[in-house]
């Protein structure tokens, strides 16, 4: 999980700079090195063992937000806005993360009560 985490926020970094190249929306800008910096520092948080769902489950927050935000942006891409395609891209990747984080948790609780079973089954 924590390579996914650690790509994204690279990814979604390099978006802002390269929308800031091609269209200067200092906002966009700021987004992206926001967002792309949060999905960093969750991957770091992550990697403190006591800390690890702490950082993979703030990623998950941080994308249903960061997607929740960029969504409008798919209803723009017939008009051909300048941000339009750069906010549907980012709204790709952090869906692509939001998914990945539930089906992670949710894997995660089955493992703990499977454990949970065994404990009472011995």
């Amino acid at each position: 999980m924590r390579p996914l985490i650690f790509t994204a926020g690279s990814l979604i970094s390099a978006l802002g700079f390269v929308a800031d190249a091609r269209i200067s929306d200092p906002a966009l800008f700021q987004g992206a090195l926001t967002l792309g910096g949060g999905y960093i520092i969750c991957g770091l948080v992550s990697r403190i063992p006591d800390w690890k769902w702490h950082g993979i489950i703030t990623a998950g927050v941080l994308s249903l937000l960061a997607a929740a935000r960029c969504a409008p942006a798919l209803l723009e891409l017939p008009n051909k806005t300048n941000a339009a395609p750069y906010q549907a891209l980012a709204f790709l990747i952090t869906s692509i993360v939001l998914i990945a984080v539930i089906r992670t948790l949710k894997a995660e609780r089955a493992r703990r009560q499977m454990e949970e079973f065994e404990k009472m089954d011995s």
